[in-house]
């Protein structure tokens, strides 16, 4: 299947269906940031419960990809500042040339990710079992009462 075309408008159609999120962003004083998500609204909570396993796995893919662009976004930039000709190589490059542009570029997102994730899965992961756990007591406690 094709991606359907832009703009995807919020509801289930024939053809896809369409929900939104919003990413809060907090960076302090010190620099560390820190991020959340949620619907944004109930007809788009609603609308990804429809779908297989509640949406998890639907907006699971679409963070992570919405993460390996911006971050390679980065990585672009950073190697621009570097070589102010990458750009312009991958864009008056043969089709092998700008092969080899992505094949770099994407290899430098690939290290900056991995490290980070070697830096955030533990954490991210005691996060979310933190949450789990918050969940299920809220659960139990109200089947209890």
């Amino acid at each position: 299947m094709s991606r359907p075309p832009l703009p995807w408008k919020k509801g289930k159609s024939q053809d896809y269906t369409a929900f939104q999120l919003v990413v809060n962003v907090c960076q302090d004083e010190q620099g560390n940031v820190w991020s959340e998500h949620d619907f944004l609204s109930d007809e788009d909570q609603e609308l990804a419960r429809g779908l297989s396993q509640g949406g998890v796995p639907q907006i699971a893919h679409a963070l992570l990809t919405e993460a390996v662009r911006r971050e390679t976004f980065m990585c672009a930039l950073i190697m621009q500042s570097k070589d102010p000709e990458f750009f312009q190589g991958w864009v008056k490059g043969t089709g092998e040339e700008k092969v080899a542009h992505e094949e770099q570029l994407g290899g430098y997102a690939q290290h900056v990710i991995t490290r980070t994730l070697e830096k955030m899965g533990h954490r991210a992961a005691a996060g979310i079992l933190a949450m789990m756990d918050a969940a299920s007591l809220g659960s139990d406690k109200a089947r209890s009462e």
